[in-house]
């Protein structure tokens, strides 16, 4: 991630292609070509009754490979189907076995032949090795539960995502994992799909990242797909500098509409694409009393990818010194909280037991405090070393929003959730005393004890 303030320009990084874009054309003239590999390392054959959406677990590794480690990040594989092109995928989880979930799309009528092939020249030099232990096509679709045919219908409209060209053999901003909501909006049903990239090489600061949203990853809203009495009534996604715009690209594997990652803080377009394509598996996220963040909680491989970026690019010290460094994401305290801000903004402070010190999500500084409403996560960075019994208590602060001195609530502020990592990146709760939600006025706290 390098956020100097000569790479946040907003540049549309594409690799040409901005005519004779219609989404009636019978073939998609971005489609890349599979490149030359080795014999696959693994391959699988299906059957299709026609109209069927099809996924594929490989559950492999990469010897050598670390994503911390520049030159030796990760190994590519190219995914192809009867020899054409799929996707790409890198095998950012390094040396241990990994089981990567990816989707092909809707798959014609008829036997066909999955494989798995290294790409050696989209490979990091020291990581030109890949094993895969297991591949297995499989069926993503769910045929119990009231919301069987929703879940359903976001996974056969799950957005398939072009690299970003600049991030293509620099193993960076690469997609971890892709996310989708259901939400209802009186007769329409809204299909949501978010996805997390380790990092943004243009946008937030690091620390920044940290003390307003609690993570290094770049979590990004991509696309909406609405719903009326079973019909397609609009197709939105966010376009470059957070613009949203109606869809007018490509689709591929069937429903999927085909996007590219077009800016350095990982904004999109309809009307571009690249040699590389990405397209995880959605997962199903109910985030209506939670956090984004919450998503990564359940897959800890991705704190560990986002730290080792971090640690490759010189963002992470012992003594953080800019906005652009932080300390190890395991020396943090996450806070969990909920409020609505009505000109204010919220931060907060961690005391530590038998310490005297306050411990500050914003380091003092009031652009670093949060000022958006509902569910959210802030970072605290403590002591090396902390223990959760070392925790004493978590203080909300009620501040003026900094582009409005003249005061300000917090309204309904409740804390939600205390955090750390373990050195295993796995997600640990500290159990906290419940208490009810709050109203503060600008310059006015909640303390919040943590439990005995």
């Amino acid at each position: 991630m390098r956020t100097d303030t000569r790479r946040l320009r907003l540049t549309i990084l594409l690799t040409a292609i901005l005519s004779s874009f219609n989404t009636t054309s019978a073939q998609n003239p971005c489609e890349p070509a599979a490149p030359k590999t080795p014999a696959p390392l693994a391959s699988e054959a299906v059957v299709s009754g026609g109209g069927e959406e099809f996924a594929l677990e490989i559950e492999a590794r990469s010897p050598g490979a670390s994503w911390a480690r520049a030159g030796a990040e990760a190994a590519a594989l190219v995914v192809t189907v009867d020899g054409a092109y799929n996707q790409h995928v890198l095998l950012w989880a390094g040396e241990g076995f990994y089981n990567y979930r990816l989707l092909l799309g809707r798959l014609p009528k008829g036997r066909h032949r999955v494989a798995v092939a290294l790409d050696e020249a989209r490979s990091a030099a020291g990581a030109r090795r890949a094993e895969v232990k297991s591949l297995r096509v499989v069926r993503p679709f769910v045929f119990v539960g009231a919301d069987a045919a929703e879940r359903n219908f976001a996974v056969a409209h799950a957005p398939v995502l072009y690299a970003r060209p600049n991030t293509i053999d620099h193993f960076t901003d690469i997609p971890l994992l892709m996310y989708y909501e259901i939400l209802h909006a009186g007769a329409d049903t809204v299909y949501r799909y978010t996805v997390v990239f380790t990092n943004e090489d243009g946008g937030t600061q690091t620390a920044a990242l940290f003390a307003r949203w609690g993570r290094g990853t770049d979590i990004e809203y991509v696309n909406e797909v609405r719903v009326r009495e079973g019909k397609v009534v609009a197709e939105t996604f966010q376009g470059v500098q957070h613009e949203t715009k109606s869809f007018k690209g490509q689709r591929t594997g069937g429903e999927h509409p085909l996007y590219a990652v077009a800016s350095d803080n990982n904004n999109f377009s309809d009307l571009a694409c690249s040699a590389v394509r990405f397209a995880p598996l959605p997962v199903y996220a109910q985030l209506e009393t939670a956090t984004r963040e919450s998503v990564m909680d359940l897959y800890p491989a991705t704190y560990r990818a986002m730290t080792e970026e971090l640690q490759r690019e010189g963002r992470i010290s012992d003594t953080p010194s800019d906005i652009n460094t932080v300390a190890d994401p395991r020396e943090y305290l996450y806070v969990e909280a909920a409020s609505e801000q009505d000109g204010a903004a919220v931060a907060f402070d961690v005391r530590l037991k038998g310490r005297g010190e306050v411990f500050k999500s914003d380091m003092g500084a009031p652009r670093l405090r949060i000022e958006r409403s509902g569910y959210f996560r802030t970072g605290v960075r403590l002591p090396k070393g902390f223990a959760p019994a070392d925790v004493e208590s978590v203080t909300a602060r009620c501040h003026s929003h900094p582009a409005d001195a003249s005061g300000g609530t917090c309204r309904r502020l409740k804390l939600v959730r205390v955090l750390l990592l373990k050195s295993d990146f796995t997600v640990q709760e500290i159990p906290s005393q419940k208490q009810p939600e709050a109203s503060l006025k600008a310059g006015e706290t909640k303390l919040f004890r943590l439990a005995p």
